[in-house]
């Protein structure tokens, strides 16, 4: 069954590459897995709601799924596993209408010390990037950070979005979205001020200094432009089978040194966090029949077993 389904994504994302152009890497679409509703995953940091999705939909180190991290900035190629091994998963629903992401990160050193807390840096970090309507384009420029704030908010990160966590919280403050960190009517930096809108949760073993893992979820709305305002003054976009969207995602790996070691990437530069031209093609899949009955299918059974019931 394993080499069957390896065939058939791989099939499927040759024939993507034909009808969708991926901004990087340039000429490959990959796969969005999609939840059905009864089993999308609740955002509380315990990651075995994923267990179900199948090992090639992933993004690892190994490249065991459909693509692999790479360390973009410090040039590193040969990587010890037990230093930093990550298992990333995004997926979808079509009910919700909201895409889902999961990160698991074994690392030898978890660093959670900065000392200004409502920082957007210094720590061990996951971060998610999302242009949900595949617009591209810029996210941000320094010189927006020099107008007037009113005017700033009009072009950062509007028609897509860079989430960042890092955990556990100090002093309250854990999940930022770029670039006015602290300052989103999504949320202030400690808070999830409307999770119908953003959703997060987290887990982690060990201690600060010490080994360990984190555990990374978080639930994201796709807007085609979200204004600071608030949900009123933005737009959402409707996500349907077959669409293609752009997404990505950065880990950093601070160990003993004052910057990071690491900056384990997909796609494959940096820059991912303000450029939507940089991320990667996702096609939106259909639930996969062969994890998930069908509902027709599910409802006739629960009618036929009904029926048997009844006879007794």
């Amino acid at each position: 069954m394993k080499a069957i389904k390896a065939f058939f994504i791989s099939a499927l994302i040759v024939a993507t590459t034909s009808v969708a152009f991926a901004h990087d890497p340039p000429g490959e679409t990959f796969l969005l897995f999609q939840f059905p509703l009864h089993a999308v995953p609740v955002m509380d940091g315990d990651i075995s709601d994923w267990d179900m999705v199948p090992e090639l939909y992933r993004i690892d180190m190994e490249g065991r799924g459909q693509a692999q991290f790479q360390e973009t900035v410090r040039g590193v190629t040969d990587f010890d596993l037990s230093d930093a091994n990550i298992v990333h998963i995004p997926a979808w629903n079509e009910e919700t209408n909201r895409i889902y992401f999961m990160s698991h990160v074994i690392d030898e050193f978890l660093h959670n010390s900065r000392e200004n807390f409502a920082s957007i840096n210094w720590d061990d970090d996951a971060e998610f990037f999302v242009d949900a309507d595949h617009s591209g384009g810029s996210l941000f420029e320094g010189e927006w950070m020099d107008l007037p704030e009113e005017e700033g908010n009009k072009l950062l990160f509007t028609t897509g979005q860079t989430y960042q966590m890092m955990v556990p919280p100090l002093n309250g403050f854990w999940i930022f979205v770029y670039r006015r960190g602290t300052n989103w009517w999504l949320t202030d930096g400690q808070t999830l001020l409307a999770p119908e809108y953003l959703d997060a949760g987290f887990g982690r073993i060990g201690e600060t200094g010490g080994p360990g893992e984190y555990f990374y979820e978080m639930m994201v709305t796709p807007w085609v432009f979200i204004d600071h305002a608030g949900p009123d003054a933005s737009t959402i976009v409707d996500l349907e089978e077959g669409m293609i969207t752009h997404l990505g995602l950065t880990h950093k790996d601070y160990d003993m040194t004052d910057s990071y070691e690491a900056s384990w990437d997909f796609p494959y530069n940096h820059n991912i966090w303000r450029n939507a031209d940089l991320h990667a093609d996702y096609e939106l899949l259909p639930v996969d029949p062969s994890i998930f009955p069908s509902a027709v299918e599910t409802d006739t059974w629960g009618r036929i077993k009904a029926k048997f019931l009844l006879e007794e």
